[in-house]
């Protein structure tokens, strides 16, 4: 039953090795990237809202989600000039 129970282990540490590998083939995108692609940056927000628990802790996510952030500072300074 040891066996059997570590080879399950196994097997299934091996299957979820490659579920956030995903996006390694393109590279990560900054914050002032998405600041200057405000299309890409929302495509990107909906993506990391749609599925969170796979997406939510990624390069991407956390740099979009950073980038919403100053561009909504930069909107509430330009509505107080």
């Amino acid at each position: 039953m040891t066996m059997k129970a570590s080879v399950l282990a196994i097997a299934v540490a091996a299957a979820l090795t490659g579920c956030n590998d995903s996006n390694d083939d393109q590279p990560t995108k900054t914050v002032s990237w998405f600041f200057d692609h405000r299309d890409e940056l929302q495509a990107t927000l909906k993506a990391c809202r749609d599925n969170p628990g796979e997406r939510g802790n990624t390069a991407d996510c956390i740099n979009a989600n950073e980038a919403r952030k100053k561009i909504t500072v930069q909107q509430m300074k330009d509505a107080l000039k």
